[in-house]
């Protein structure tokens, strides 16, 4: 009997992370909807098995200090300590959970295929999506316009709220993508997943979201890096030196960030930022206040985030935390660059270089900071924890 309830939750909990996984870019409420039925059914399960070793590693030792670190900044947290608890609870919490999750249960390499094929299926419809919007007009899911960035130019958004967000979406898709081509040797499979990078990479193009070009880029070059490659990335190197030259928005868009005054917006809130810090470096200004705080530190009054998520952790919950959170990155990343010299897992390569893509782009905006691109993230890192974790076997079993 307690076999059969074990079989049934953990079907459960595998479907509920197919659900995560497809409705990324779709919905809000049926993220948080697959998400609450996982953590439940994970807990059961976990319950049933009486297997609790999972708790006891490094990564989690980090996050543990993260949270606890962010805890501590709601003493300074003044009459916003609701909002800090709650931000502290509803979103930290989660996502938190959501990588303890997917740890433990990615490291089925059937359940984190069939979670890889949900994501490029879906990232298909993402970027035939972006065509829609940027020659109709407007784009299906919510029907959304371009949002206008400068002089006239305008980037496409898919579902998502900002052109920044695809782009971040997009680095993550276009790495998965991209891996698989290089690495099946299948045709069929070699000419469908060349065809998904192309349209994707035309949708990255549209948004016209430079950090998430820069994310894309550095994806692109460490992996090649990690494959050997070289003459493949000689040739991306002379493409993306020719659509500057070809392209003029694209090469409009570059320049701007040379272009005196291009980013001030960004630079006022660093220095915003930077001021908080300076204020209260330990423990920050507290969780969940930065939106409040920051317009008596900037010119700026209806910005809400600090273009850089790093900074606005350590504005937040102070030094500890980011150590925290850095510290949890690091475990992971360097274990995962060590693999990644012998490996030929095309999912665990397409994690690794993704998750690398979108951390340099959340150095230039707020992506951890969007619930659609947290619950992206830290799936994405949960499942290159747990690639980790099957590769070493691999590597161990060779040996």
């Amino acid at each position: 009997m307690r076999e059969k309830w074990l079989n049934s939750v953990s079907r459960v909990l595998e479907y509920s992370l197919y659900g995560l996984v497809f409705f990324i870019p779709i919905s809000n409420f049926l993220i948080e909807v697959f998400f609450t039925i996982a953590i439940t059914v994970f807990t059961i399960k976990k319950i049933l098995e009486k297997d609790y070793k999972f708790l006891l590693n490094k990564t989690h030792f980090f996050l543990a200090l993260f949270f606890i670190f962010s805890a501590l900044s709601l003493i300074n947290s003044g009459p916003y300590l609701d909002k800090g608890f709650k931000t502290l609870v509803s979103k930290w919490q989660e996502y938190f959970l959501l990588f303890v999750i997917c740890a433990d249960t990615l490291k089925d390499f059937r359940i984190r295929r069939n979670c890889f094929f949900i994501l490029a299926g879906i990232s298909f419809f993402v970027g035939v999506d972006t065509f829609f919007q940027r020659f109709l007009g407007l784009e299906y899911f919510r029907q959304r316009e371009m949002v206008e960035i400068t002089g006239g130019l305008a980037g496409v958004t898919g579902p998502f709220n900002h052109y920044n967000d695809l782009g971040a979406y997009l680095v993550i898709m276009l790495s998965f993508t991209f891996a698989q081509f290089m690495v099946v040797r299948e045709k069929i499979k070699k000419v469908s997943f060349c065809a998904l990078t192309v349209i994707l990479a035309a949708g990255l193009l549209m948004t016209f979201s430079r950090g998430a070009w820069l994310g894309a880029g550095i994806a692109f070059i460490l992996m090649m890096l990690f494959l050997r490659k070289f003459k493949i990335l000689m040739a991306f190197i002379c493409i993306i030196l020719l659509i500057l030259l070809v392209v003029p928005d694209v090469r409009e868009r570059f320049l701007f960030s040379f272009q005196k005054g291009g980013d001030a917006t960004r630079f006022i809130l660093w220095r915003g930022a930077w001021s908080m810090i300076e204020e209260r470096p330990f423990f920050g200004k507290g969780l969940g206040t930065f939106i409040i705080y920051l317009p008596e530190y900037t010119s700026k009054k209806f910005v809400q985030y600090a273009h850089n998520s790093f900074l606005q952790i350590w504005a937040e919950t102070g030094i500890f935390s980011l150590l925290s959170f850095l510290g949890f990155l690091y475990l992971i990343l360097s274990k995962a660059i060590r693999l990644a010299r012998k490996s030929t897992d095309p999912i665990f390569l397409g994690a690794l270089c993704g998750v690398c893509g979108f951390l340099l782009h959340s150095f230039f905006d707020s992506q951890l900071y969007s619930l659609q691109l947290s619950i992206l993230f830290w799936m994405i890192i949960g499942l290159l924890y747990a690639s980790c974790k099957a590769n070493t076997k691999t590597a161990q079993e060779g040996a």
